[in-house]
């Protein structure tokens, strides 16, 4: 059965278990995938951050609970948080670092900052 180089095609001779023609397109390939796997972590790790600074600028400005289209519209995405948590009542808190919210019945979100 003919093997074939996972970065650049050629056909493989060598051991059975060979994925890479040389040791070229092997750091090539790894290199490759790892490429992705920064890019996706960056495009979140922006995300994380720009919720932060959302949620800072809203409490340094007194606001505690505003309404999740003006959350929306100032490019918070709520897709992202660094942890998640079931209070006893059930209610879910989910935390952006130190700041918290939860999104209350009525289209509110209400924060809060955890001081260190």
């Amino acid at each position: 059965m003919e093997r074939y180089c996972r970065e650049c095609g050629k056909l493989i001779y060598g051991r059975s278990d060979k994925l890479y023609c040389d040791d070229s397109c092997r750091n090539s390939y790894n290199n490759s995938r790892e490429r992705e796997y920064r890019i996706e972590i960056e495009a979140i790790n922006q995300s994380l951050k720009r919720n932060f600074k959302i949620l800072k600028e809203l409490t340094n400005r007194g606001k505690r609970r505003v309404s999740k289209e003006i959350l929306t519209s100032l490019g918070f995405d709520f897709r992202y948080f660094t942890s998640i948590r079931r209070e006893k009542g059930g209610k879910i808190v989910m935390q952006c670092y130190n700041y918290s919210y939860v999104n209350g019945s009525n289209g509110s979100v209400y924060i809060s900052i955890k001081n260190n």
